[in-house]
């Protein structure tokens, strides 16, 4: 997890890690913006389909979360955002 203010590299860094994972590591990577991943969960929910994209992503290697707590989202979709194991700490 990266913290710091804006413009100090979190995403470059992230972003870093993830082409490395892949190029030179072979790793399976993807990368989401906080609100837009939960909003894709919150729309395939909405289909009937909930758990595809979950099931999908399980099978990453390394998924990255950008811009964890810069928008709103609804509160169905914070549960998306923060898993139950994450919400015991």
């Amino acid at each position: 997890m990266f913290i710091g203010g804006t413009g100090t590299g979190k995403t470059h860094l992230a972003t870093a890690l993830g082409i490395s994972g892949i190029t030179g590591h072979g790793k399976r990577v993807r990368f989401y913006s906080t609100v837009d991943l939960v909003n894709l969960l919150e729309q395939e929910k909405a289909a009937g389909k909930a758990g595809k994209l979950a099931f999908a992503l399980l099978r990453m290697d390394l998924v990255i979360l950008d811009e964890l707590g810069y928008l709103p989202f609804s509160q169905a979709g914070g549960a998306f955002a923060v898993p139950p194991a994450v919400q015991a700490l």
